[in-house]
């Protein structure tokens, strides 16, 4: 069976786990670089670097705990019983508000105006966002397998 072939016997379920694995996947082979641990050069590829990594964060967010159910596909679609902890999904909502001001929207905290206000992401801040994505991800990939 050819490549195009397979793709197109996938279904739509399975095509968009895909497309979470691959946010996933950015969100983890980008972090080096987010963090500055590896260096990225030009300065534009460093801020497209970053926009891709907590719009991937976002993407993933969505995905588990806050799209719209009347227009996107949702982890509950998968297992319906899976949420992720308190205190996770706590941190995953403030993750997605930090990515939407910052990313997704030009919000007046982006650009303040005293540019003293403005509160970078840090290099621990990417690292949380990373760990908290995988450890809801883990945790919903078991919801799956027992379904």
């Amino acid at each position: 069976m050819s490549e195009e072939a397979a793709r197109g016997a996938w279904t739509p379920q399975q095509r968009a786990l895909m497309f979470i694995g691959f946010a996933a996947d950015q969100v983890r082979d980008l972090l080096p670089f987010v963090t500055g641990e590896q260096s990225i050069e030009p300065a534009v590829v460093e801020v497209a670097c970053k926009e891709s990594f907590v719009l991937n964060v976002r993407l993933i967010i969505d995905f588990l705990t806050r799209g719209n159910p009347r227009f996107d596909i949702l982890a509950k679609d998968y297992a319906p019983e899976w949420r992720p902890g308190e205190e996770l999904k706590i941190r995953l909502d403030q993750w997605h508000e930090l990515a939407s001001r910052h990313a997704m929207h030009l919000s007046r905290e982006r650009v303040p105006d005293d540019v003293q206000d403005v509160d970078p992401i840090g290099p621990e801040d990417y690292r949380q966002m990373a760990a908290d994505c995988v450890e809801a991800l883990v945790s919903f990939r078991a919801a799956v397998a027992r379904r």
